[in-house]
């Protein structure tokens, strides 16, 4: 019996000057027929995966990753140069938190979002705002001129919801409780401008 030429993984089989994937039966009966391979190529699942000898002799052999000293021969693997770095910011991070901290300083808050609409999202940055300035003034020695900019702009955000009530748009009772503290905000404005 004659043998067979070499086949393959894709199939492909060599017969004199050519090269072709043979006929073959599918499920249902019905064959599939020869396809010849243009010259030079080669299918993917041919292409032999690139080892480099020498670097395959000089690594270790690799523990089973199920027993526990593969975890701690992965734990004491050296980092890289971005891991290094990224270790480096975020202990700078802590440290900076607890300097904060130290000093009397709040985490900064995270940001909120509450609605979608144009008037609503105008309304919680004038929230977000004006949270941001009251905590300027009740934590830590604050230069008086910081102090007198934050009053000045809660006044004037206070003026604009003013106006807004005025052209007859609804107003949150939040809103409504920022209008009825304007002399308030007048009265430490001109305390600090003293």
């Amino acid at each position: 019996m004659a043998s067979l030429p070499p086949k393959s993984i894709s199939g492909i089989q060599e017969r004199e000057d050519e090269r072709v994937i043979p006929m073959t039966r599918r499920p249902d009966g019905t064959f599939r027929k020869e396809r010849k391979i243009r010259p030079g190529y080669t299918p993917p699942e041919d292409v032999a995966k690139y080892t480099n000898r020498v670097l395959e002799s000089a690594r270790p052999i690799a523990p089973s990753t199920s027993s526990p000293s593969a975890a701690a021969a992965a734990n004491n693997a050296p980092k890289s140069k971005s891991q290094l770095k990224n270790d480096k910011r975020k202990a700078k991070r802590k440290e900076d938190a607890v300097a904060a901290e130290l000093a009397g300083y709040p985490t900064p808050p995270t940001p909120k979002t509450t609605s979608t609409t144009p008037a609503a999202a105008t309304t919680a940055d004038s929230n977000a705002a004006t949270e941001s300035t009251d905590n300027l003034m009740t934590t830590g020695p604050v230069d008086p001129e910081k102090k007198l900019r934050a009053l000045n702009k809660k006044l004037r955000q206070v003026e604009q919801l003013k106006e807004r009530q005025a052209k007859g748009e609804t107003m949150l009772p939040e809103q409504i409780e920022k209008i009825d503290k304007m002399d308030e905000l007048l009265a430490q404005i001109a305390d600090l401008s003293i």
